[in-house]
C-alpha cells in the first residue's frame, strides 16, 4: 500500500511500488486521505468565533497516481480515498498490507511540510514493515545495509534484507555499531578493550552465521564498529540503495514504540529506509 498526496516525495515513493510490482507481481493500492483540520475556537471582546472546518480533498490524486503507475507498466492498481485523520485512516487502511509506502515529506492540511510527523507515526505505529522513500544520494548502489544488535526486531530486519537481496542480486551490508565506552583500566592495559571488542564481533558474527547457511547465493558482509550505530547506519545510507532497521533494539526503554537509532536514520539517512518489526 503506497500514501499518495501529490507532493514531491509522494510521487518517489509512487516510482519506487512501481518498481518493487513490476519485480514481484504484488499489487498496488493507493491510499489517498481527505485531511480534516479541526475547527479553530477564537474570540474578540467575548464574542467567540469557529472556524469551518477544513478539509482537503484528495479525490482527484488518485487518478494522478494511477495514471502514473500505468506509464510506469503496473496495471494491478487498487485505489482508495479516506476521510480524517490522516495517520490513522493510513493504519487502519494497512492493516492487511504486506508493506506501506510513504514518501519523507508530504503536505498536510496546513500545506506544511511532515517529516518527523506522519512518517514517524507510521513507523511507530504500523503493523507491517513501513517504507519512507527519499531520493537517494547514489541512485546506482546495489548495497542494502541493514542495523544489527542482537535485538528480535533487528533479526527481523537482517531477514527482510536478505530475502530482498536474494531477489533482486544486491549485496547485504551488516552493520553493528557501538558507542565506545572507554573503561578505567585501559589506561594501564589494552585487555578490556579487546574484550569488549570481540564480544560486538561475536555478536555480529552469531547474527549472520544462520543467514549464511540459509541464504548462501547472498553476497553478506559485515563490519563492527565502535561508533554510535545511529551514525554508522546514517553514513553508510550515502552509498546505499536501502537501509533496513528494527522498530526498536537492545536499548530501548519499555513502551517505547520506535528506537532512539530508527528515529534517527529515518530523519538522516540518505537513501530510503525500511522499518521493520
Amino acid at each position: 500500500m503506497v500514501a499518495y498526496d501529490g507532493s514531491h516525495d509522494a510521487k518517489l515513493a509512487l516510482r519506487w511500488v512501481a518498481e518493487e510490482s513490476l519485480r514481484t507481481g504484488a499489487p498496488v493500492r493507493v491510499l489517498a486521505v481527505n485531511e480534516l483540520l479541526a475547527p479553530t475556537w477564537g474570540g474578540v471582546g467575548g464574542t467567540i468565533v469557529v472556524t469551518e472546518t477544513y478539509v482537503r480533498d484528495c479525490s482527484e490524486l488518485l487518478g494522478e497516481a494511477e495514471k502514473e503507475l500505468a506509464d510506469l507498466g503496473v496495471t494491478d492498481v487498487t485505489t482508495q480515498t479516506r476521510s480524517g485523520n490522516v495517520v490513522d485512516e493510513m493504519l487502519h487502511a494497512a492493516d492487511h498490507a504486506s508493506v506501506l509506502v510513504v514518501g519523507s515529506r508530504g503536505h498536510s492540511a496546513a500545506g506544511e511540510a511532515l517529516m518527523g510527523s506522519v512518517s514517524q507515526h507510521l513507523a511507530r505505529h504500523a503493523t507491517c514493515p513501513v517504507v519512507v522513500v527519499r531520493e537517494p544520494r547514489d541512485a546506482t548502489s546495489r548495497r542494502i545495509v541493514v542495523g544489527i544488535d542482537g535485538s528480535v526486531t533487528s533479526m527481523a530486519a537482517l531477514d527482510f534484507a536478505v530475502r530482498r537481496a536474494e531477489e533482486t542480486g544486491e549485496t547485504v551490508v551488516a552493520i553493528h555499531g557501538w558507542r565506545d565506552h572507554v573503561a578505567s583500566a585501559d589506561v594501564w592495559s589494552s585487555e578490556p578493550r579487546m574484550i569488549e571488542i570481540q564480544e560486538h564481533e561475536l555478536l555480529l558474527a552469531e547474527s549472520l552465521a544462520g543467514m549464511r547457511s540459509e541464504h548462501p547465493d547472498v553476497r553478506i558482509e559485515h563490519e563492527a564498529i565502535s561508533v554510535a550505530p545511529e551514525k554508522c547506519l546514517v553514513d553508510a545510507s550515502a552509498h546505499a540503495s536501502l537501509v533496513v532497521v528494527g522498530s526498536r533494539g537492545q536499548g530501548y526503554f519499555r513502551g517505547l514504540l520506535l528506537g532512539s537509532v530508527s528515529q534517527a536514520v529515518l530523519h538522516r539517512a540518505q537513501c530510503p529506509v525500511v522499518v521493520v518489526r
